[in-house]
């Protein structure tokens, strides 16, 4: 059972959870790439990105260095020329945060759960250190997070026990004082097995199913943890 006057923060997953990948802008960049370089093959991009080895850049700052080694390996293993390989690293690698988009619910809930009183966290297993961007180019105003963590800053990925526990402790805050959201089954079980109370996010189901701790939009949880009084 959630006690929810216990709650003092809510940490969320990113992608699937507050943000998706807009396929639209998806597939925009693919014909950017195209255009760079019509040398490479469809979605080689795609698979360098799941095939990449490390290391992740863990700040934002790592990140223009990143992007370089990144293309120049893509485009030395498809003979591109060094015109194309720094293109690539200068116009694509600067607009990838725009490949993605908020859910409806995720900006308001987002506002009103800070407006309430309730500290805001991101833990996700993306790459990248740079999620402020992705979530201020879907419309969510990233100065409402106290924190986000990344996999590569942390060096583990969730469902390690160490990734809720590391993010609770950047809270000052014991994993019971803590709400995490997830759309992945395997991740909200992992959350709980700290302590940390959780919910599964299922847009899917046409009503949430809180006796299993599932919901199926994330405004639902303005009214688990504010008082009528505060809400917007």
């Amino acid at each position: 059972m959630i006690h929810f006057m216990e709650i003092k923060a809510v940490i969320f997953d990113r992608d699937h959870t507050l943000l998706y990948f807009d396929q639209a802008q998806l597939a925009a960049l693919e014909e950017n790439i195209a255009v760079i370089a019509p040398e490479l093959p469809p979605h080689a991009a795609v698979r360098a990105w799941s095939s990449w080895p490390g290391p992740w850049p863990q700040h934002r700052d790592d990140e223009p260095a990143f992007w370089a080694e990144f293309w120049a390996g893509l485009g030395h293993a498809h003979g591109l020329q060094p015109a194309q390989i720094l293109s690539l690293t200068n116009d694509v690698g600067a607009i990838y945060h725009t490949t993605f988009g908020a859910y409806p619910d995720a900006a308001p809930t987002v506002r009103a759960l800070r407006s309430g009183g309730i500290r805001l966290a991101i833990l996700t297993n993306y790459e990248l250190p740079s999620v402020d961007l992705t979530l201020a180019h879907a419309g969510i105003d990233p100065s409402l997070f106290d924190i986000a963590l990344t996999s590569a800053m942390l060096g583990v990925y969730k469902p390690d026990s160490r990734a809720y526990l590391a993010a609770a402790a950047a809270l000052d805050l014991p994993p019971s004082a803590c709400l995490f959201v997830d759309d992945l089954a395997e991740n909200v079980a992992a959350a709980r097995s700290v302590g940390m109370p959780a919910y599964q996010i299922d847009r899917s189901l046409p009503v949430d199913n809180l006796d299993a701790a599932r919901i199926s939009t994330l405004d639902t949880l303005i009214g688990l943890l504010l008082p009528p009084s505060t809400r917007d």
